[in-house]
């Protein structure tokens, strides 16, 4: 189920990147898959300096993380698990 919500949330990401370009209309998002060594990871895609005088976002992020591994004490007590 994790992988599956996963996979939904990239396509979401995929979704809501391609429309933002459209609607600029010049400017691309760059991308940067990253790993966490304590567990997980992400996909960063941003969008800035889009050629001066054209497109309609000066600066922009769609991102998304999924990470885990143990949870520090005291943020165990604070969920109370």
């Amino acid at each position: 189920m994790k992988n599956k919500f996963y996979q939904y949330i990239q396509n979401l990401q995929d979704t809501i990147v391609a429309g933002l370009e459209k609607v600029d209309g010049v400017a691309k998002f760059r991308e940067d898959i990253w790993e966490r060594p304590e567990g997980g990871g992400g996909r960063t895609r941003v969008l800035e300096n889009g050629p001066e005088g054209s497109g309609v976002f000066e600066k922009g992020g769609v991102n998304i993380s999924a990470v885990h591994g143990k949870l520090p004490e005291a943020m165990q007590k604070m969920f109370n698990v």
